[in-house]
């Protein structure tokens, strides 16, 4: 069962995480990307989990990834409660750049039809509420009946909540020790790829020399259905090994008559949205000791 889980955030490279991870020997990355076990499967019993990690080899770790795992706070008990030494890797993206990436996918996907700043300011509106009903009693069905992999769920239970990184980490926290825990930043991932991942696989304790062969970029977003029917077939590895089997410049034409071009974040709309993530971020570079200064769209 796994050894680490890769908790969040949403819309920050977990997909990517998961292909690269899988590729090193001593890693095995659950046959399901984003089990969701601990917060829509769990009354399943754990015997439903221990069916994702089915082939693992004797020398390998195990690991999982479910991105929404970060801001439900029934899950982080859960996963102390049957795996209390589990090491977790939180990812973390500019905020508002996280939240137009959310905001893309949903609309590319039909389930959000407003444009972006209506849905920023209903996500305001309706955040105090959204984060009582995500800790009180009925929490899980609460999240079941509006998961964001939910046809039509609102995007709002994402776009705000998911950008709260210190609130993430401080409810993380209660109940691990911070060396549990891994924070690494999305655009760290993109960069320094080999240098990110050697510190991964050090955290992890296996061989932090490991080159990951195939660094290409796992985003779905422009041929998301053909993929998610590949993986349904043929698995999360079998199914990589196809798509990466097709010739690069064959994709890069299917990519210009499918992808669409898409709206761009504005300068405006960067400066507005900081306002509200900005005392977030003051606290995360407190509880991460990291200079996040980059952010701030005024420097």
């Amino acid at each position: 069962m796994p050894d680490f889980i890769f908790i969040g955030s949403f819309k920050c490279a977990s997909s990517s995480f998961h292909y690269y991870l899988s590729q090193h020997p001593e890693v095995f990355t659950s046959t399901k990307k984003e089990t969701g076990f601990f917060s829509l499967h769990y009354s399943k019993g754990m015997d439903f989990y221990a069916q994702f990690f089915e082939g693992a080899k004797d020398n390998q770790i195990l690991g999982e990834t479910t991105p929404t795992y970060c801001f439900l706070p029934y899950v982080a008990e859960r996963i102390q409660k049957h795996y209390p030494n589990a090491k977790l890797i939180l990812c973390l993206r500019h905020p508002v750049e996280r939240a137009f990436s959310s905001w893309l996918m949903a609309t590319g996907l039909g389930r959000e039809r407003l444009p972006f700043d209506e849905v920023m300011e209903k996500s305001k509106r309706i955040l105090s509420v959204m984060k009582q009903k995500l800790t009180d009693e009925n929490a899980e069905q609460f999240w079941i009946d509006n998961n964001p992999n939910a046809k039509f769920a609102p995007l709002e239970i994402t776009s705000i909540i998911a950008g709260q990184y210190a609130e993430m980490l401080k409810l993380y926290y209660r109940y691990f020790k911070p060396e549990q825990i891994k924070v690494i930043l999305f655009e760290d991932l993109y960069k320094k790829t080999d240098e990110t991942l050697s510190d991964i696989f050090s955290f992890l304790g296996v061989d932090s020399t490991f080159i990951v062969p195939n660094k290409e970029s796992v985003n779905f977003y422009f041929d998301r259905t053909a993929n998610e029917i590949t993986y349904k077939i043929f698995g999360l590895k079998t199914g990589r090994l196809i798509i990466d089997a097709i010739p690069k410049s064959f994709k890069l034409k299917l990519k210009k008559i499918w992808k669409k071009p898409s709206p761009k974040l504005t300068i405006e709309q960067r400066a507005k949205y900081w306002e509200y993530f900005k005392d977030d971020v003051v606290e995360l570079e407190k509880l991460t000791n990291r200079d996040l200064s980059h952010w701030n769209p005024s420097k």
